[in-house]
């Protein structure tokens, strides 16, 4: 076993409590596998490279790495993943029913580059020929009032027009009729209200299993790191932290076959299940560079149209070869 400690971050999930636990260790190294939360796992990552492997935003890991200022080179282990017609939101009078009527809107959300908006603006794109320049887009705090300004680094320079909304939720903006749409990772606070937002589309779960059977893309959120110094250092690291993620989902999958008493507490987990991987396969979650190249890559696309990047970078510059 290496001496060398090793501190892995990860957010907690099925497919990585088996890391967490200790179920499953990383062969060939000492490591200490810890959670948190996202944002400051994010932050701590992109600002002071703490950790030597860590989980990223991809879109914000893509901008960094483009740019030749990220610490961190990218393993193709996916621990977050999700489709996203779900995320996006319309005020109840907005006259807003279709995608089309996004045009010329105010859409607010988190942060102009994260991947949650990426992925939205990519797929309305490609589905149904929404142009990101011909909306307003307002970027701030979606429920609570977390930030006292917001930074505009990652911020396109393709003539989108961007505001920063310190000072004011956007929830609070949308019920005064100040913002149209809002993209955003939980629906908002007053969801479900009487005059409260409504989805774009209502009925999201059929509209997303098309959108993958149509495609077989299944959008990538985030992307585990390892910090370049750790890598040239431990060049056997990245294998042995595939090994080990790809247990540790696997502990997770097995989970989703029992039947006897149910380890999930929904109550059709298994029929869920089965109608899953009869849309997508036995392993609907896959790592590793071929598996998911189409997806990387148009996201990528997606982020060279949006202007986030200014060239569309090949994959082995940004994964590490395992």
């Amino acid at each position: 076993m290496s001496s060398a400690p090793i501190r892995v971050v990860v957010g907690n999930y099925d497919r990585t409590r088996p890391l967490l636990d200790g179920a499953v260790e990383v062969p060939g190294f000492s490591t200490q596998v810890i959670t948190g939360d996202l944002e400051e796992i994010f932050a701590k990552a992109f600002g002071a490279a703490e950790y030597e492997v860590t989980e990223l935003s991809f879109s914000n890991f893509l901008i960094a790495s483009v740019r030749g200022d990220c610490p961190y080179i990218a393993l193709p282990i996916f621990p977050s993943r999700s489709f996203r017609h779900s995320a996006i939101y319309v005020r109840r009078d907005s006259g807003i029913t279709t995608p089309a009527d996004l045009a010329g809107k105010r859409i607010g959300t988190r942060e102009y580059s994260n991947t949650l908006s990426l992925v939205v603006r990519g797929i309305l794109s490609d589905e149904y020929g929404f142009k990101p320049e011909d909306s307003q887009w307002l970027v701030g705090d979606v429920d609570h009032l977390e930030r006292t300004s917001i930074d505009g680094r990652n911020w396109p320079s393709n003539g989108v027009r961007i505001e920063g909304v310190p000072g004011e939720t956007l929830v609070s903006r949308m019920a005064r009729g100040a913002l149209d749409a809002l993209i955003a990772y939980t629906p908002p606070t007053s969801f479900g209200a009487a005059d409260g937002p409504v989805r774009l589309f209502p009925d999201w779960r059929p509209v997303e299993q098309d959108y993958y059977r149509r495609t077989q893309r299944f959008p990538i959120m985030h992307v585990m790191g390892i910090r370049n110094d750790v890598l040239q250092s431990h060049p056997a690291l990245p294998a042995a932290l595939m090994s080990a993620f790809n247990e540790a989902k696997a502990h997770a999958l097995a989970q989703l076959a029992v039947h006897q008493a149910l380890p999930i507490s929904l109550p059709w987990m298994t029929a869920e299940a089965e109608q899953t991987q009869a849309l997508m396969g036995a392993d609907f979650w896959p790592y590793g560079i071929e598996q998911n190249r189409d997806m990387l890559q148009s996201q990528i696309r997606w982020s060279f149209t949006q202007g986030l990047i200014p060239r569309e970078p090949a994959l082995d510059e940004l994964f590490a070869q395992p």
